[in-house]
């Protein structure tokens, strides 16, 4: 119990870009890809929607959001994908390291708050948003609710 709130703790610590919503167990917060991190962050983004979500964010008319992936222990982890309302991601392998993933907010992003989705096959696998989470995909699906600060949507 004391490594997942350590890693929950340290979750908060990177993710967290200062001004950054808190959010609770209930509803974890989403945190913004900073506006210099955008390129790296698209990596995980699929390559037919990159561009155009690229652009979005850079123009900041639709900021994306992240979340890192990482197992719990030696045999959890498994096959995911992320759903933020009409976005699918690609499908991530949760092995051996984290994962750091982005995706485009669930809703508008002036709502404040969404709900990402987790599908696929996985068991314990760690979801690194503030605070962070074990879920467990073996069912299938994880809703998770989120919020996230819209106070500024460039990353400034």
């Amino acid at each position: 119990m004391g490594g997942l709130l350590a890693a929950g703790a340290v979750a908060g610590v990177l993710l967290s870009g200062g001004g950054e919503t808190a959010g609770t167990a209930a509803r974890p917060a989403l945190t913004l890809v900073k506006a210099g991190e955008i390129d790296k962050a698209a990596e995980t983004l699929p390559s037919d929607e990159k561009d155009k979500i690229v652009a979005e964010a850079k123009a900041c008319r639709a900021p994306l959001g992240q979340m890192r992936l990482s197992k719990m222990a030696a045999d959890a982890g498994g096959v995911v994908r992320i759903r933020a309302g009409n976005y699918l991601s690609p499908a991530f392998n949760v092995a051996d390291g984290p994962i750091n993933i982005a995706v485009p907010f669930p809703a508008p992003y002036e709502t404040g708050k969404g709900e990402i989705t987790i599908e696929g096959a996985a068991k314990d696998v760690f979801v690194e948003l503030t605070p962070g989470l074990k879920i467990d995909t073996t069912g299938g699906v994880q809703r998770i609710p989120v919020i996230w600060n819209t106070s500024k949507p460039c990353g400034g």
